[in-house]
C-alpha cells in the first residue's frame, strides 16, 4: 500500500494514465455508460409524461366541472323572476287606484316588451353581420 503523502514518479503518472485511457476506451464501459444514460433519460421522460398526463387530466376535469356548474341560465331566470315578482308586488301594494295601475302594469310590460324584442333584433344582427366575414377576416361576397 502506498503512503497517503508520498510524490508519485512520472513513470507512474504514465501508468495510471494508461489505466484510466484503457478504462476509458474499453467498449464495455462505454455501452455501460450508455445504457445508464438511456436508462435515466427514459426515467426522465417517464415522469414528465405522468406529470404531464396528470395535469393534463386535472385540467379537463376542472373544465368539465365548470361546464356542468355553469348553471347562468337558471341564476338568470331566477334574478329576472325575482326582479318581477317584486315590482309587482312594489305596484300592487303602492297607494293608487287599481285603473292606473292597471295602466302602469300594461305600459311597463310594453316596455319590457319593446327592449326584448329591440334585443333579439340587435342579435340577429350581429349575428348576419359577424356570419359575412369569413376565416381568414374578410368580407364575404
Amino acid at each position: 500500500m502506498r503512503s497517503f503523502g508520498r510524490q508519485y514518479t512520472a513513470k507512474e503518472w504514465a501508468r495510471l494514465a494508461m489505466k484510466f485511457g484503457l478504462i476509458a476506451t474499453d467498449a464495455k464501459v462505454w455501452a455501460a455508460v450508455n445504457k445508464q444514460l438511456r436508462q435515466g433519460a427514459n426515467d426522465v421522460n417517464d415522469v414528465i409524461r405522468r406529470k404531464f398526463g396528470e395535469t393534463t387530466d386535472r385540467l379537463n376535469s376542472a373544465r368539465v366541472e365548470i361546464r356542468t356548474h355553469s348553471d347562468w341560465l337558471a341564476r338568470v331566470t331566477s334574478l329576472l323572476a325575482g326582479v318581477g315578482i317584486g315590482m309587482g308586488v312594489g305596484m300592487l301594494m303602492a297607494p293608487t287606484s287599481g285603473d292606473d295601475m292597471r295602466a302602469a302594469l300594461r305600459n311597463k310590460v310594453t316596455d319590457v316588451k319593446n327592449n326584448v324584442g329591440d334585443l333579439a333584433a340587435r342579435a340577429t344582427r350581429s349575428a348576419r353581420s359577424s356570419a359575412d366575414f369569413r376565416s381568414t377576416g374578410t368580407a364575404g361576397d
